[in-house]
């Protein structure tokens, strides 16, 4: 089956839609092919519409509409330089729009800054994983829980990280710089989780680790899906983003070329051989 197209909103964005459209599904339809809504119907938690922003005078984002429902996991994949990492930005307030709207659970977010956004649960996991290298282990995941350090439940939600992650607890008192590429990514999901997300974004995930570790990872992701956890994850390795997630989008330089279920789009041959080597 193909994947659904969106609706591009600049020329360019319906000239590269195009390189992908081969008479797929139509909005709306299933992954499984019968009619009706596709999974993450109703309400979004997170609804981005119209998003463009840039650097300079150079626009990086042209006009993006993106919608993420409660417990969904949804994967955005593309090439490196393809705006990723900005879109996240631009959710979490770090990066100011030119145009569009950012809605969290009904609210109007442009004029919150990243803190107030924070205090409504949207966390993210940075690209490279950016821990305190100076500071312990433990030290790295209660600065996670600073927006809810007066909670009576974060010495239990710490002792809760040190379950899911026992490398943690081992290495606790260890300085963040001290521990592996993978530990740090697990630091890093770790700090993200004291904090009680109500959307948790991970940017790339798998960046710079190798591929046991990253099957681990990713792992780790599965395990959050599976307890409700509204997860947007953004990576360059579609293969793996794409087989956990429930619906998936496709950027180019700036424009969503494709969106369907993951499995739609990981079986979908423009996809496939634009983005995972098919």
């Amino acid at each position: 089956m193909n994947a659904t197209l969106s609706t591009p909103t600049t020329p360019r964005g319906e000239q590269r839609a195009a390189a992908f459209n081969d008479g797929g599904a139509s909005p709306g339809d299933r992954a499984d092919g019968s009619a009706g809504p596709m999974a993450g119907s109703g309400t979004p938690l997170l609804d981005l519409k119209g998003i463009r922003t840039g650097y300079g005078r150079i626009e990086a984002l042209h006009g993006l509409d993106v919608a993420i429902h409660p417990g969904e996991t949804v994967a955005l994949v593309g090439a490196n330089g393809a705006g990723k990492s900005t879109l996240l930005k631009v959710i979490s307030g770090l990066q100011p729009l030119t145009a569009g709207t950012v809605t969290f659970d009904g609210e109007d977010l442009n004029r919150r800054k990243a803190a107030d956004r924070v205090h409504r649960g949207i966390i993210q996991v940075p690209e490279g994983r950016q821990v305190f290298a100076g500071l312990s282990v433990e030290d790295n995941l209660m600065l996670g829980a600073f927006s809810r350090r007066r909670d009576k439940d974060v010495a239990d939600n710490l002792e809760a990280m040190y379950q899911r992650f026992p490398i943690l607890k081992e290495k606790r008192r260890l300085h963040a710089g001290n521990l592996s590429g993978g530990q740090q990514q697990m630091l890093a999901m770790g700090r993200a989780l004291m904090a009680k997300p109500r959307l948790l974004l991970l940017d790339e995930p798998s960046m710079g680790l190798a591929p046991l570790i990253i099957e681990e990872i990713f792992g780790i992701i599965t395990e959050l899906k599976r307890e409700g956890i509204t997860i947007f994850v953004v990576e360059q390795n579609a293969s793996e983003a794409l087989a956990i997630a429930d619906r998936g989008y496709v950027l180019e330089t700036g424009d969503i070329v494709a969106t369907g279920s993951g499995e739609t789009l990981l079986n979908d041959d423009s996809v496939k051989a634009a983005y995972l080597g098919g």
